[in-house]
């Protein structure tokens, strides 16, 4: 467990599943910053795993890389919105052209199809975990 009064990357998400262009968002600003990570799992109604599965999901993908931080199950959101002077950044993080295309929808409906090339996609793990886990 990392300090709560440490900053942390917050990265807010349906994360479902997991997928390589998250791992490099992820992986660059950590590596820019060394804070620890929080990864924020929409809860929402309509995805094919459950949050807290893709919760666990996340935090399994965190430990086998070794990064510091936790996975947190929060409500839906319709957006995120802050104040000037609230002490800390809102970014978009850029990723490789060779990520850009990748997609958790694309990934969800390669797996509808039984096209077995969504494992190639997602994040070190991932499949292995939804293949250990089921669903």
């Amino acid at each position: 467990m990392t300090d709560p009064h440490t900053p942390h990357l917050v990265f807010v998400g349906r994360w479902c599943p997991l997928h390589l262009g998250h791992v490099e968002i992820i992986r660059q600003k950590h590596a820019e910053t060394e804070l620890p990570v929080l990864v924020l799992v929409r809860d929402t109604s309509f995805d094919e795993f459950p949050a807290e599965y893709r919760r666990r999901m996340v935090e399994a993908w965190l430990e086998a890389e070794g990064l510091p931080g936790r996975a947190l199950v929060i409500p839906d959101v319709h957006g995120v919105f802050y104040g000037r002077g609230v002490g800390y950044v809102v970014e978009e993080v850029l990723v490789e052209k060779r990520l850009e295309g990748i997609s958790a929808t694309k990934i969800r409906a390669m797996r509808g199809l039984g096209d077995e090339r969504w494992r190639a996609l997602v994040a070190p793990g991932v499949a292995a975990f939804i293949d250990r886990e089921g669903l």
